[in-house]
């Protein structure tokens, strides 16, 4: 029901989506039954609006979890929709110190693959050329 050519209608319901998919993953039954790619296509919708305020929620769920998936799985590139300098200005802006930082790091040292290759390649995971979600519906 999200259009990848332009999510940002369904923006509200995609972060409470990630932050309901990551409190699952983070709850007692651990991710019962793994969806794991469930909140991997939020991310990626959220990446594609780019709202700099999205950052810290991504960031949370790459490095702040005590989830193994997301603490290896989940890719640092999503937390970029704003722009590399946007999203760290923004955190800079916003008293996000440790964030700035951390990420500061990771785009000198880790940024592969690079943020418009990830995203491209993460558009034709996900969607068809046409647009539609490739994922079995649960």
């Amino acid at each position: 029901m999200v259009d990848v050519g332009d999510p940002r209608p369904h923006h509200g319901m995609l972060r409470e989506l990630f932050d309901l998919e990551r409190d699952w993953r983070e709850g007692p039954d651990g991710g019962e039954s793994d969806e794991y790619e469930q909140i991997y296509v939020a991310a990626f919708l959220l990446f594609l609006i780019g709202d700099p305020a999205d950052s810290c929620r991504l960031y949370a769920a790459k490095f702040r979890t005590g989830d193994m998936d997301l603490g290896t799985g989940f890719d640092a590139q999503a937390i970029f929709g704003a722009g590399r300098h946007e999203t760290l200005r923004w955190l800079s802006e916003n008293g996000y110190t440790d964030e700035h930082a951390q990420l500061s790091e990771w785009l000198l040292h880790a940024e592969d693959p690079k943020i418009e290759d990830w995203a491209r390649h993460m558009r034709t995971y996900f969607y068809s050329p046409q647009g539609a979600l490739l994922l079995d519906e649960l």
